[in-house]
Protein backbone atom coordinates (compact mmCIF):
# COMPACT_ATOMS: atom_id res chain seq x y z
CA UNK A 1 0.00 0.00 0.00
CA UNK A 2 1.42 3.44 -0.88
CA UNK A 3 2.40 5.79 1.92
CA UNK A 4 -0.25 8.40 2.81
CA UNK A 5 0.54 11.99 1.91
CA UNK A 6 -0.17 14.54 4.59
CA UNK A 7 -3.26 16.71 4.04
CA UNK A 8 -4.05 15.20 0.63
CA UNK A 9 -7.28 13.32 -0.01
CA UNK A 10 -8.37 11.42 -3.08
CA UNK A 11 -11.75 12.51 -4.42
CA UNK A 12 -14.30 9.79 -5.05
CA UNK A 13 -17.50 10.44 -6.95
CA UNK A 14 -20.38 8.27 -5.81
CA UNK A 15 -22.00 7.68 -9.18
CA UNK A 16 -23.18 4.56 -10.91
CA UNK A 17 -20.60 4.99 -13.69
CA UNK A 18 -17.62 5.17 -11.29
CA UNK A 19 -16.16 2.32 -9.26
CA UNK A 20 -16.23 2.64 -5.47
CA UNK A 21 -12.86 3.62 -4.01
CA UNK A 22 -12.17 1.97 -0.68
CA UNK A 23 -8.63 3.22 0.04
CA UNK A 24 -8.34 6.37 2.14
CA UNK A 25 -5.37 8.56 1.32
CA UNK A 26 -5.39 11.10 4.17
CA UNK A 27 -6.13 11.34 7.87
CA UNK A 28 -9.53 12.93 7.14
CA UNK A 29 -12.52 12.45 4.82
CA UNK A 30 -14.57 15.22 3.20
CA UNK A 31 -17.99 14.28 1.83
CA UNK A 32 -20.01 16.66 -0.32
CA UNK A 33 -23.58 15.62 -1.02
CA UNK A 34 -24.78 17.13 -4.27
CA UNK A 35 -28.07 16.53 -6.01
CA UNK A 36 -29.85 16.69 -9.31
CA UNK A 37 -30.62 20.34 -10.12
CA UNK A 38 -33.24 19.15 -12.59
CA UNK A 39 -35.21 17.41 -9.80
CA UNK A 40 -34.58 19.72 -6.83
CA UNK A 41 -35.19 23.47 -6.75
CA UNK A 42 -33.48 23.94 -3.38
CA UNK A 43 -35.19 27.24 -2.61
CA UNK A 44 -38.50 25.99 -1.22
CA UNK A 45 -37.26 25.41 2.34
CA UNK A 46 -38.48 21.83 2.49
CA UNK A 47 -37.41 18.32 1.54
CA UNK A 48 -38.24 17.85 -2.13
CA UNK A 49 -36.61 14.45 -2.68
CA UNK A 50 -36.45 11.96 0.18
CA UNK A 51 -32.86 10.84 0.82
CA UNK A 52 -33.43 8.81 4.01
CA UNK A 53 -32.00 5.56 2.62
CA UNK A 54 -28.92 7.32 1.21
CA UNK A 55 -28.28 9.21 4.47
CA UNK A 56 -28.57 5.96 6.45
CA UNK A 57 -26.03 4.35 4.11
CA UNK A 58 -23.67 7.33 4.47
CA UNK A 59 -23.97 7.24 8.29
CA UNK A 60 -22.72 3.63 8.19
CA UNK A 61 -19.87 4.60 5.84
CA UNK A 62 -18.93 7.52 8.09
CA UNK A 63 -18.75 5.25 11.14
CA UNK A 64 -16.40 2.98 9.18
CA UNK A 65 -14.30 5.96 8.04
CA UNK A 66 -13.92 7.08 11.65
CA UNK A 67 -12.23 3.78 12.45
CA UNK A 68 -9.45 4.76 10.03
CA UNK A 69 -9.24 8.57 10.08
CA UNK A 70 -9.26 11.34 12.66
CA UNK A 71 -12.07 13.48 11.24
CA UNK A 72 -14.92 13.36 8.74
CA UNK A 73 -16.26 16.60 7.29
CA UNK A 74 -19.38 17.01 5.18
CA UNK A 75 -21.45 19.50 3.23
CA UNK A 76 -25.03 19.06 2.04
CA UNK A 77 -25.93 21.04 -1.06
CA UNK A 78 -29.41 22.54 -1.24
CA UNK A 79 -29.85 20.38 -4.33
CA UNK A 80 -29.36 17.09 -2.45
CA UNK A 81 -32.87 16.85 -0.96
CA UNK A 82 -33.91 20.48 -1.01
CA UNK A 83 -33.32 21.05 2.70
CA UNK A 84 -29.68 20.75 3.86
CA UNK A 85 -30.57 21.49 7.49
CA UNK A 86 -32.93 18.52 7.60
CA UNK A 87 -30.30 16.30 5.94
CA UNK A 88 -27.64 17.29 8.48
CA UNK A 89 -30.01 16.80 11.43
CA UNK A 90 -30.95 13.34 10.16
CA UNK A 91 -27.28 12.38 9.73
CA UNK A 92 -26.31 13.69 13.19
CA UNK A 93 -29.14 11.69 14.77
CA UNK A 94 -27.95 8.52 13.02
CA UNK A 95 -24.37 9.09 14.14
CA UNK A 96 -25.31 9.74 17.79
Amino acid sequence: MPEKLTKVEFTNLDKILYPEIKELTADFVYIRWEGDRKKVDGTLGRVEVTKTNEIEMWAKKMKDFLKEVDEVFGYFSKYYSGNPTSDAEQLIKLLS
